[in-house]
């Protein structure tokens, strides 16, 4: 299993999906996560000013349409990705292109993420959520 961990630091688990500096990729074979690679977040919407609204953190679009194509793209050898925030956007994107998004709210490493996630134990929901706070 190839699991996407957003992060900002190479090591911790990103406060939101869109906005990270990478994802750190994990293969999970018995048990164990093993990095694979991090790739830069040079796909990121929310790089050019855009933001989220401030009452509804709905994002603010203009007349365009907001793709999540680029993340698609990249992530498209993952089988599911982790981080502590994404928008409702994100996560119907991923979830339909066979990417299983988990938001959660541990305070552990991406590593014992992925790792906790392979196994099924990782405390994760799907509920969209722009805020890690």
């Amino acid at each position: 299993m190839r699991i996407a961990v957003a992060s900002d630091d190479g090591i911790s688990i990103a406060g939101h999906f869109g906005r990270c500096a990478g994802f750190l990729i994990f293969d999970v074979e018995n048990g164990d996560a093993s990095k694979f690679e991090y790739r830069i977040n040079s796909f990121g919407h929310h790089q050019h000013g855009q933001h989220e609204h401030e009452h509804g953190h709905d994002h603010v679009h203009g007349e365009g349409h907001h793709s999540h194509d680029g993340f698609i793209g990249a992530l498209a050898d993952c089988q599911a990705v982790i981080c502590r925030g994404m928008g409702r956007g994100a996560v119907d994107a991923l979830a339909a292109n066979g990417i299983k998004p988990a938001i959660t709210a541990e305070n552990i490493s991406a590593q014992d993420a992925a790792k906790l996630y392979a196994q099924g134990d990782l405390k994760a929901s799907t509920d969209s959520t722009c805020c890690s706070h």
